[in-house]
């Protein structure tokens, strides 16, 4: 077992990176394939959540595997929460497929150093601007104009954005009261703001990668892929590069955006 904690024979950055090729690979097609055919969810679903369970756990056991591991344990966390939305509300299902059309870019970013080459760079960088920087903003107004509709549905002005554990409680009081209707109506509309305030903090977050992104880029030497899976370890440092040695997961190790 202290072999399995502290591996020394085998290198979990690079374990933890062609998995996460495998797999995300995977959740992209069964993702595309929901959102051309309308079918196909429940599998898609299920599989991105034991993906991100699974993660979890390794990387919690291994933090050595990614640059963040606190903010890859925290983004996976909260994204197994707020997939809770659309498995209890179907009307939600494109919500999350739109979502994870982000992991396209995620793929391309752990490629881009294990194997490396333009094609992928190029892809790399155009999707990082149009889904990061561009179709995330967008996502947010979405969510937002579903919040107003929903508001509109349930005839409440409050922001439930300020009072949603409020919210969510008083719907057990309205529905003994015979209000289901509009109790169901308030708990959707929780839920629509709170998504909609995560997915502002995270449209964020993916400012604050892309302006790390364009420093490294500015930076002598910065320009270019990294070696293909070039982070290697040592005896007694496992997962760590040599001292001097380049970081194969400076640019960006740390953005696993998965919906949120």
């Amino acid at each position: 077992m202290f072999k399995l904690v502290y591996p020394k024979l085998w290198d979990p950055v690079k374990l933890h990176d062609w998995f996460n090729l495998v797999v995300i690979a995977l959740l992209n097609a069964l993702n595309i394939s929901y959102l051309i055919t309308g079918e196909g969810f429940t599998v898609f679903w299920t599989t991105t959540m034991l993906y991100f369970l699974f993660d979890t756990v390794f990387v919690g056991i291994y933090p050595q595997s990614v640059k963040s591991p606190v903010v890859i344990l925290s983004h996976h966390l909260c994204t197994a929460l707020y997939m809770l939305i659309p498995y209890n509300y179907p009307q939600y299902h494109w919500c999350m497929a739109y979502c994870m059309l982000v992991e396209v870019n995620t793929w391309l970013l752990i490629a881009r150093r294990c194997i490396g080459g333009k094609p992928i760079e190029l892809a790399f960088y155009v999707t990082w601007v149009g889904l990061r920087n561009v179709f995330y903003p967008y996502l947010i107004w979405a969510f937002y104009k579903e919040w107003r509709s929903e508001t509109v549905i349930c005839g409440s002005p409050w922001n439930p954005i300020l009072i949603t554990p409020l919210l969510q409680a008083s719907c057990g009081i309205h529905g003994a009261r015979g209000g289901g209707n509009c109790a169901r109506a308030t708990m959707r509309a929780a839920w629509r703001a709170s998504a909609a305030a995560g997915w502002a903090f995270l449209t964020g977050l993916n400012y604050h990668w892309t302006l790390q992104l364009v420093l490294k880029l500015m930076r002598p030497g910065g320009k270019g892929a990294a070696a293909p899976c070039q982070r290697s370890q040592t005896p007694g440092r496992a997962g760590r590069a040599p001292k001097g040695a380049p970081d194969a997961a400076a640019d960006g190790a740390a953005v696993k955006s998965h919906f949120l």
